[in-house]
This record gives C-alpha cells, structure tokens and sequence, in this order.
C-alpha cells in the first residue's frame, strides 16, 4: 500500500469512528432490558475500538518492515565504501588519544574508537573475595524497609497510621482511592 491509500484509509477509519454516536443525554438506564442494551452496546464499542487499534498495528508493522529494509539497503551500498575508508584511515598519520584516534576531512571526521572493556561479573563470587581479603569499603550495606511485613501490622483511621500498640506512624499518609467500577463483556 503506498502512502496515499494509507493516508486516505486512515481517514476514513477516523471518520467512522468519529460519526458514531453517544446514546441521547436523557436516557436513562431503569430496567434490566435497557441495561442489557447497554452492556451489549459497550461490547460493540470495544470490538471497534479492538479493530481499528489492529488496523493501525498492522500499518505500523508495515512502516517497521520499509523501515527496516531501508536501513539494510543503506547498509549494503555504504559499507563497502566504509570498508575502503577504514583501509585509507589505517595508512595516514592520525590523532592518537587514549580513547580513540581520528582523521579530519573537509566532509566529515574518520575516527577509530576504543570502547572501554566490559567487566562480566559473579557478584556473589567477587563479595565472597572481599570479604576473605577484609576489602569491607567496597562492599555496601543497603538499609530497606520491608513494607510488606510492617503493613501487617498496621491499621488506619483517615489518613493516620495506627500500630498494633496504638501509637501513630509518622511518615506514611494513606490516600483513599474510589471505588472502580468495572463492566465485565
């Protein structure tokens, strides 16, 4: 699909979803039969919505693909002159630092970068070793709260916070939240 009809179907899906209407502001739901309607039109809505969001996935996993074959044609037909200008870089007197060395052009800058290593770590292997060679300042020592327990032990009145013992917590707020009311289709 090129970018016009996708543009075109875009907007047509938009349109649809834009002229469907929202039930009158005086309905009212008091009885089981309008309550079923509704639950039944609440399914169609998310059906709707189900399948114009799969529309849109669709055309984004679309663009990904050109995209991605964009980037591979890119690669294919610059890496071979890449290829040349690293031979050449290799055979000019360059800029040598610690972390790299580099060439300057009048359209840009060859550079060889040296990547610091990569450390693969046994964490519980290396704290063993510091611990038999008495090297504690590397080792950290983390105080955590374990909220899960202490809440067990808790109770609340408004917004304080009550131990088993009576007295107030200092430091925890409790926020009531509404209740959820939730359709299940």
């Amino acid at each position: 699909m090129d970018f016009s009809l996708d543009h075109l179907a875009l907007k047509i899906i938009d349109e649809a979803i834009e002229e469907q209407t929202q039930p009158d502001e005086g309905f009212v739901i008091d009885n089981d039969a309008k309550a079923e309607w509704a639950l039944k039109k609440i399914c169609e809505e998310r059906a709707e919505a189900q399948r114009y969001i799969q529309v849109c996935e669709t055309m984004i996993s679309e663009y990904q693909e050109k995209i991605r074959k964009a980037e591979e044609k890119l690669k294919s037909k610059t890496s071979y002159l890449e290829t040349l200008l690293l031979k050449y870089f290799e055979t000019v007197s360059r800029k040598v630092t610690k972390t790299q060395e580099s060439y300057k052009l009048p359209s840009g800058t060859l550079k060889l970068k040296r990547p610091s290593p990569e450390y693969i770590r046994d964490d519980a292997e290396l704290l063993k070793w510091l611990k038999e060679n008495s090297l504690d300042e590397y080792i950290r020592v983390e105080e955590k709260l374990n909220w899960s327990e202490l809440k067990k032990k808790l109770s609340f009145s408004g917004e304080k916070v009550i131990d088993e013992n009576g007295q107030i917590i200092e430091g925890i707020k409790v926020v009531e939240k509404p209740p959820v009311f939730e359709i299940e289709t």
